[in-house]
């Protein structure tokens, strides 16, 4: 359908393939004026830890659950 991800949900997405594909956040953090690089961050960051399989996982999950 033309169901349209959330901005919350297409950053839980983002964050999810970069852990997957890239590991553990890395870089510096966005400053405070950049709202949508802070934001892709914070998200990469909250996933820290997370095995490359869990994140794919979540990822499909996200995917999956887009398509229902």
């Amino acid at each position: 359908g033309d169901f349209q991800p959330s901005n919350e949900l297409k950053l839980k997405m983002y964050a999810l393939f970069k852990q997957a594909t890239e590991g553990d956040v890395t870089g510096k953090k966005p400053g405070m004026m950049d709202f949508v690089g802070r934001a892709k961050y914070q998200a990469w960051e909250d996933l820290k830890g997370a095995s490359a399989d869990e994140a794919m996982q979540q990822y499909i999950d996200a995917i999956e659950e887009l398509k229902a």
